[in-house]
């Protein structure tokens, strides 16, 4: 009996502690789900969050592999982020009134890129990647005066939907469209099953057309540009993505953490060289002759790329030049000198000079005449005969009529100097054989050139036009007569002894093998990019010229140097805003 009533009395305590289990195991199995739920919700918007950001798209399969030139940024916010940030902006914006800052909460635009959430202008800004593409260019006649307007083509891939993008993207370019045609003339048309909006300027002469491939708006200002990137993207067209000499390029240029890269064919190398002979010329007739110095001088070369990146508040651009197979061996025993390039205390260039280029060869006589043997070896027949007097022709707007007697006449080390961004520049030599100069400049200023004493030196220019020249201690200065007579004028005060100049050259390492160095004033071209988003009207900023001046000359001088590398050039510079800048103002339209 009492065993009974004490197992009776046992199960009672045993109770309390079993529901006391029970509870407990349903509560860690509760934690456990709980924490499982949370895990399998992190995951998931992780999950979301890796599907909803963008993945680099190859911007390249949009661009025919017969384009002339083309260029890609892979993140447009970065891209503007590194703008506003640079020395530039932060001097220029506020005298010239723009926003100091490009993205207006960079908060948000990061939420759009990571997760896909904002309005339609956000995803734009923050989520897309954009390519240009050149295919050609149309040469128009205005009078005596010959237009040139490229065939370029903006691809942005969104990685957005149509429906959320496409209308405010449409909105953008019909305001664009309005504000720089006045009253445009709109149309929607099928071409292969894509839909193609255009927007026409009231003569017809004008277009903007824009597609919609997936994600991808394709925009042009030729429908033909349009259809071609299409038909290429759509594989119908072969694609420069893939291309062996275009993935090399890329692979020996670009970077990881470039802002923008650039690649122009050797097609597209010799468009270039003709576009520039020709707006030089500004007549039709120069047609012949630009075409067949593109021909010439584009035989030498196989392709250039470039890479943009932001670096210490400057935009650092870097390129390279591929020559033809042999080229570069051919000039290299001639053009490397064996020393280094020094910069020197520059006593020639006044400190209100816009640029300055120091030139430091090995044997200019020999790299004259590997030069012109390089040149006729690849050239065709009538190219090679009309190739030694282009080459002679590089010498005249400085005066210089007979080359061969100049390039023997002079030292390894030549600089020019500039006072005027189009300005004719001032060629500086040292003078090893004085006699052969003289009759050099006579030549030019003709037999009895009126003469000045500037300083302790004497200045020769012509009477009959505004030419000039002078022998300087041991060296040789020619060009316009008022020019040479502002570097004679230089002491005690040079351009290197400007600050502005000097924070560029401690940018330079002269220990590497620099074949030619540039200082440039950065100050108009800086003002330009920033004016582009100024809220203001001109006349109203104009008022504030004083202050933007003064913010402009705070800036550094823009440095490049030149090497002969491997099989061809590398150029480096850094500046204000550098290529991405350039390119946006020579794009942008007139204000």
């Amino acid at each position: 009996m009492g065993t009974e009533e004490e197992n009776i009395f046992n199960r009672g305590r045993q109770l309390p502690a079993l529901l006391t289990e029970f509870r407990m195991n349903a509560l860690i199995k509760s934690r456990r789900i709980r924490l499982l739920l949370s895990v399998v919700t992190l995951g998931l918007v992780a999950a979301w969050i890796y599907w909803s950001q963008p993945h680099r798209a190859e911007m390249a399969t949009f661009a025919p592999s017969d384009c002339l030139a083309f260029i890609e940024a892979d993140n447009a916010s970065e891209l503007l982020a590194g703008l506003e940030e640079s020395q530039g902006w932060r001097a220029l914006a506020g005298p010239i009134g723009a926003r100091s800052n490009l993205l207006t909460n960079h908060w948000l635009v990061r939420v759009a890129r990571w997760v896909g959430i904002g309005n339609a202008d956000a995803l734009l800004l923050a989520r897309s990647q954009v390519g240009i593409v050149f295919t050609g260019a149309q040469v128009g006649e205005t009078g005596p005066t010959l237009t040139i307007r490229p065939l370029a083509t903006l691809i942005i891939e969104t990685h957005s939907s149509q429906r959320r993008v496409r209308p405010a993207l449409e909105g953008h370019i019909e305001e664009f469209a309005r504000r720089t045609y006045g009253q445009p003339q709109f149309s929607r048309k099928q071409i292969e099953g894509a839909d193609i909006a255009e927007w026409s300027s009231p003569d017809g002469v004008r277009h903007i057309v824009m597609a919609f491939l997936d994600s991808a708006a394709i925009i042009g200002n030729d429908e033909t540009s349009v259809v071609s990137c299409l038909e290429t993207k759509r594989g119908k067209r072969a694609a420069l993505a893939g291309d062996k000499f275009f993935e090399d390029f890329r692979g020996r240029v670009n970077i990881p953490d470039s802002s923008l890269f650039g690649f122009v064919s050797k097609s597209g190398v010799k468009s270039i060289l003709q576009a520039y002979a020709l707006y030089k010329a500004a007549s039709s007739d120069a047609v012949t002759a630009s075409r067949l110095l593109s021909d010439t001088a584009g035989n030498l070369v196989n392709g250039l790329g470039c890479r943009s990146q932001f670096v210490e508040g400057m935009v650092e651009d870097r390129c390279f030049l591929a020559l033809a197979e042999g080229v570069a061996d051919k000039l290299r025993s001639t053009m490397v000198a064996q020393d280094r390039l020094e910069i020197g205390d520059l006593p020639f260039v006044p400190p209100d000079a816009y640029s300055v280029s120091i030139y430091h060869l090995r044997d200019v006589d020999g790299l004259w005449n590997d030069l012109n043997a390089v040149v006729s070896s690849h050239a065709d027949v009538i190219s090679a005969l009309a190739a030694r007097p282009l080459l002679r022709s590089l010498l005249k707007p400085y005066g210089i009529e007979d080359p061969d007697t100049f390039v023997h006449a002079i030292g390894a080390r030549i600089e020019t100097i500039r006072f005027e961004e189009n300005s004719p520049s001032v060629l500086v030599t040292e003078a090893l054989d004085r006699q052969s100069l003289r009759k050099l400049a006579e030549q030019r200023l003709g037999p009895k050139p009126r003469a000045e004493t500037v300083g302790e030196f004497e200045l020769l220019f012509s009477s009959s036009d505004s030419w000039g020249a002078s022998f300087a201690d041991n060296h040789f200065l020619i060009g316009p007569a008022e020019s040479v007579r502002r570097c004679l004028q230089v002491q005690p005060q040079s351009l290197a002894s400007i600050e502005a100049l000097r924070r560029s050259e401690r940018l330079v390492d002269v220990s590497l093998p620099l074949t030619a160095i540039t200082f440039r004033s950065d100050r108009q071209t800086a003002i330009s990019f920033v004016e582009l988003f100024s809220e203001h009207e001109r006349p109203s900023f104009s008022a504030n010229a004083d202050a933007v001046d003064r913010a402009a000359r705070s800036l550094p001088y823009a440095v490049n140097v030149t090497m002969l590398k491997d099989n061809g050039f590398e150029w480096t510079s850094r500046s204000g805003f550098g290529l991405p800048g350039s390119l946006v103002t020579a794009l942008a339209p007139e204000r």
